[in-house]
């Protein structure tokens, strides 16, 4: 919720679209530069690209993603638009400041630099880009037969295989316990 209104502050008029794309592109960044995402999300394959799921619920008002985050309404305007041709929500004006003690440094950089390299691609430039991730490959060719979606790992989100490797190892022994 909270790296939602911080969108809402630093890019308003950004959509639902952009939106989750922006959440994947900086946990992606983030992970490959910090060993770890800032979001959490669960992210899914669908056919337009990696979708945070959580976002995505929570941009579309879902009454129990919001119930989960403990909020009744959303801490930003949200509005119904039609660009080219087609409705879409869109992020309006923030209500409320963001609360910063909930990110480290790095994930804001981070994700101020995802906004200032993408937040002015359009939707195809957008799609063309998360398309061509690996990540994004995998899970789309391992979803079941008839399924639009596919569930996405942050593991296979790590470009490098040596880092990868190093993360699986550091994680290894806790990741029972992770949720």
């Amino acid at each position: 919720m909270e790296l939602l209104l911080y969108l809402a502050h630093k890019r308003p008029g950004a959509d639902k679209y952009q939106a989750v794309k922006f959440f994947y592109l900086a946990d992606r960044a983030h992970l490959n530069r910090h060993g770890r995402p800032i979001t959490q999300e669960s992210y899914f394959a669908l056919p337009y690209g990696p979708v945070a799921s959580k976002a995505m619920d929570l941009l579309e008002q879902d009454r129990w993603t919001m119930n989960e985050a403990g909020i009744e309404a959303l801490p930003f305007a949200v509005s119904d638009e039609s660009r080219k041709g087609k409705p879409v929500t869109v992020i309006g004006k923030p209500l409320r400041e963001v609360n910063f003690e909930l990110f480290s440094k790095s994930d804001l950089k981070v994700f101020d630099e995802v906004i200032a390299e993408f937040g002015k691609c359009t939707f195809e430039q957008l799609f063309e880009v998360t398309h061509d991730h690996n990540a994004y490959k995998k899970a789309w060719a391992r979803r079941r037969p008839n399924s639009k979606r596919a569930e996405m790992y942050y593991d296979e989100m790590v470009e490098s295989d040596e880092l990868r490797q190093s993360l699986v190892e550091d994680f290894g022994g806790i990741s029972q316990f992770l949720e």
